[in-house]
């Protein structure tokens, strides 16, 4: 069976570590605020043509409870997260009772997804880039650094066939819709973040001019802080 990977660890240790104002604690480890550089390149689109279904792997489906009627197969249960010293309630879809490689929702036909509009969290943020540094963190959106070895659907072919695109006014409407649910999460689970700055920058942001966010004043990192 493949390796099973919990999309809430991803969420959480990268994506609410990257866009935090303030150090929270989960799974024994506290993340702690850097300064955040915004690229302008976050504007731009993507394609996602059919036949490829390569960023698609089995890993667990999320939701707020919310949003926890977006998918009702029996397999979505309530969780409780640990974190900042309390339990945070989400509903997921572990993908636990079969042995795909892929997602269960990904259509062999034709690689798409069978619950597309309805998708989970995570799947509104493959191609948002999360870059955890040692002294800075990035946010960005380009295609993948390893999409060459990605198994597409047909279980034959190896490599992502999306590129990306010139920005629009709906590839950065799309990036807003995409970082205000990113802060529903972060809102749920009771942090404090950069993402109102950002999301009133995306409309505006100027090719080749980054936003430069702040970290936590004072703080000095070393390297066994990225260590443990």
């Amino acid at each position: 069976m493949p390796r099973y990977v919990d999309s809430v660890d991803k969420i959480v240790g990268t994506y609410f570590a990257c866009v935090t104002k303030e150090p929270f604690d989960y799974k024994h480890r506290t993340y702690h605020p850097k300064p955040l550089r915004v690229s302008s390149g976050i504007v731009r689109g993507f394609t996602c043509p059919a036949g490829c279904g390569g960023c698609c792997p089995k890993f667990s489906l999320d939701f707020l409870p919310s949003e926890k009627r977006r998918l009702k197969p029996p397999g979505v249960t309530k969780r409780l997260i640990a974190f900042n010293d309390r339990e945070v309630e989400i509903w997921s879809d572990l993908q636990d009772d079969h042995d795909n490689h892929h997602c269960r929702n990904l259509r062999r036909s034709d690689a798409r997804c069978g619950i597309h509009g309805r998708h989970p969290f995570s799947c509104d943020f493959e191609l948002l880039r999360f870059s955890i540094g040692r002294d800075r963190d990035d946010l960005t959106q380009r295609l993948f650094g390893r999409g060459w070895q990605f198994l597409r659907a047909d279980m034959k072919t190896r490599g992502a066939m999306c590129s990306m695109t010139p920005p629009t006014p709906e590839t950065r409407a799309e990036v807003v819709r995409k970082l205000r649910r990113l802060k529903e999460w972060t809102d749920h689970f009771g942090i404090r973040t950069h993402l109102d700055d950002i999301i009133n920058w995306v409309p505006h942001a100027v090719d080749g001019i980054a936003l430069e966010l702040p970290g936590q004043p004072g703080l000095i990192f070393n390297t066994l802080d990225f260590l443990t």
